[in-house]
């Protein structure tokens, strides 16, 4: 896209264009082996004449480039940017950076702006966006689902017990607007501080709307009476479910591992501001090992998995993403629950979960529990969050005979 009359003789004109071309070179020059929220935080660092509304117009364009995915491969370099500054793009950017039949549909709806990108460039096909659709889950609809892509999520937060009244009255003192999701979740925009307004993982968790409603996978347990309620949640992460189970599951003993020693230090840490200390803590490596553990009601394994459930908040992995990876993650989830099955006890469940829409890591994992090692299906769902503007997961609740 080369510059005009209008980007040299006009400020704003000159900062669109390079605002255009640092986001150009920032995208050819990634290579996937961080997330870009880290790679753009390093070049932020180093390059310090950025402003901050430079470095938000530079990361919109940026994430707007990944949000194609694979669709930006079938375009020009020019196309592909002019589809960015049309999509994602400022609307001060407009008369600058687009063709004048392009700037006159610029406040038309995501849906009809995709039509139009498809009437004037042919060969761009939405249907690229998401890759691999042969792979979804048989019950995601595979142009909704794509089409979710082209818009921001959220931030969703989950009102922990007791801090509803106060939570939406400090939202409320500090003008920050929200949406009543269900009687304990708001949303918020992405870019929203709340950490400056709220007491995190005390009065709220920052959690997916999606990941929230694992919650009724627990009141699906036949739990023993009169007796603690052992339950081991084994792929911990940041300790979402963790938080989440002490919240739902009473007279709960909870035991937390994970394979990153990082990790369990920032769970601690969690939990510790959560007001709990009534854990256990373990690091492995389940992919190789049983760890010694007295047998389980419950075991969330959130598996670790393709995260393509997730790629609308981190688009920069449909760019990178391989048909090979899916097999290499299905590997490793059959290794870990071989692992933890064992410490199932009889008539105990375990809650398989991932963040993934392919089927070899949803319904055939499950299928594989239920024919390889005799395990009954309580229940399973795809919890299709691209139907509100959250992450698309699947989860199984399998009980041991």
């Amino acid at each position: 896209m080369q510059p005009t009359p209008n980007h040299l003789n006009n400020p704003a004109g000159k900062r669109w264009y390079s605002y255009l071309q640092t986001a150009r070179g920032l995208v050819s020059s990634y290579d996937g082996q961080e997330p870009f929220s880290a790679f753009l935080k390093k070049y932020f660092a180093v390059h310090k004449k950025h402003g901050s509304t430079d470095r938000k117009q530079i990361t919109s364009l940026c994430y707007g480039y990944f949000r194609l995915g694979l669709a930006a491969q079938v375009c020009s370099s020019d196309e592909c940017w002019q589809v960015v500054i049309f999509l994602f793009g400022s609307e001060s950017a407009a008369p600058f950076l687009l063709p004048a039949e392009w700037q006159t549909s610029i406040h038309l709806s995501t849906e009809e702006k995709l039509h139009w990108v498809q009437h004037w460039i042919p060969q761009f096909n939405a249907q690229l966006i998401f890759p691999l659709q042969e792979h979804l889950s048989p019950s995601i609809d595979a142009a909704s689902f794509t089409n979710s892509h082209i818009t921001q999520p959220p931030v969703f937060l989950r009102i922990r017990p007791g801090h509803q009244a106060g939570v939406e009255k400090k939202l409320e003192s500090a003008g920050i607007g929200f949406t009543n999701v269900s009687p304990d979740a708001l949303a918020v925009a992405h870019h929203t501080p709340v950490d400056r307004f709220l007491e995190l993982d005390r009065e709220v968790v920052v959690q997916d709307l999606s990941s929230q409603q694992i919650a009724g996978f627990f009141d699906l347990i036949q739990w023993k009476e009169n007796t603690p309620r052992l339950v081991w949640d084994c792929c911990a992460a940041s300790g979402g479910k963790s938080l989440l189970a002490i919240d739902r599951i009473k007279n709960i003993t909870l035991t937390v591992s994970d394979i990153r020693p990082s990790i369990l230090a920032n769970l601690e840490k969690r939990l510790s501001k959560a007001g709990w200390k009534n854990y256990n803590k373990l690091e492995v490596d389940l992919t190789q090992a049983t760890p010694h553990l007295p047998q389980q009601q419950l075991i969330i394994c959130d598996a670790p998995c393709s995260g393509s459930g997730t790629w609308g908040r981190t688009p920069e992995n449909i760019r990178f993403f391989t048909e090979s990876n899916i097999r290499d993650y299905t590997e490793r989830q059959r290794a870990i629950v071989t692992h933890i099955l064992p410490l199932v006890q009889t008539g105990g469940y375990l809650l398989y979960i991932t963040c993934s829409v392919f089927r070899e890591e949803n319904e055939e994992m499950a299928n594989w529990l239920l024919k390889e090692k005799g395990m009954e299906l309580i229940s399973q769902e795809v919890i299709k969050g691209y139907q509100h503007q959250a992450d698309t997961m699947y989860a199984a609740l399998l009980r041991k005979q």
